[in-house]
């Protein structure tokens, strides 16, 4: 795609898959989505891909240190960049539909929260994509969605809000661009609706089951032990997402 590049940084692992990529929009007027994680490499390769440009704003997805962690140390490698979006001290915020002006077309701000209460996504109409951040993942049907109270529900409002953009691609921060956007929202939406079915059926024949007894029924050893703790946060935030619906039934 003509204006447009990525470049990855060297920070593997369960929830980044092979890294973070840092998109970078335009080549005289540049926007950057997601800067990434404070590695050195990564951050010196992004500035030198951007060394002709005139102008440099980093877009921000949200806060995450594999997002937004090198905001400092790109900085001082190019003085002059504009900070905007959710996350960090020095980002601007940005209201929905806030246009950030490129050479290759306005970026369009649409906050997508659930992953993070602040997060944002990027749309560029004229290139019918998005740049999600972590809404969604390359690969896989689920991202983390458990970082606060309700951010199940606000998670599936914001698929909601996505599929019903006109897009031809979507470019994640974590593994590969998605090119069929709308299949992969729907199997990211069944897979969280899949796991509300499961809570709320355990709710309902345990009423008075502790966590530990609803987490064996729901996950069973689906889940390594390494990921135990997200799939606990995960599991609170379903049970929170079902027993707020029970209330205001």
């Amino acid at each position: 795609m003509d204006g447009l590049r990525s470049l990855r940084a060297e920070n593997p692992g369960p929830f980044t898959l092979d890294g973070t990529r840092s998109w970078i929009v335009g080549s005289v007027d540049v926007a950057i989505v997601d800067i990434g994680p404070a590695v050195e490499p990564h951050l010196r390769a992004v500035a030198a891909a951007v060394r002709d440009a005139e102008r440099v704003t980093l877009l921000l997805t949200h806060g995450h240190p594999d997002h937004a962690g090198g905001v400092d140390a790109f900085r001082k490698l190019r003085p002059d960049a504009r900070v905007v979006g959710a996350g960090h001290p020095a980002a601007d915020p940005l209201p929905a539909g806030e246009r950030i002006a490129t050479d290759a077309g306005d970026l369009v701000c649409l906050p997508t929260p659930g992953h993070t209460r602040d997060h944002l996504a990027f749309h560029h109409p004229e290139r019918r994509t998005l740049f999600c951040g972590d809404l969604l993942l390359g690969e896989g049907e689920t991202t983390w969605v458990a970082e606060y109270p309700g951010c199940v529900a606000d998670y599936l409002t914001s698929l909601d809000r996505v599929e019903a953009l006109d897009l031809a691609t979507i470019h994640p921060a974590h593994g590969p661009v998605i090119d069929s956007p709308r299949a992969t929202i729907d199997r990211y939406a069944a897979h969280r609706e899949a796991r509300i079915a499961e809570v709320r059926a355990a709710r309902a024949r345990w009423p008075s089951a502790g966590f530990d007894r609803i987490y064996d029924e729901v996950y069973a050893s689906t889940v390594p032990e390494e990921l135990r703790g997200a799939a606990e946060a995960s599991l609170r935030a379903l049970l929170h997402h079902v027993d707020t619906d029970a209330g205001s039934a």
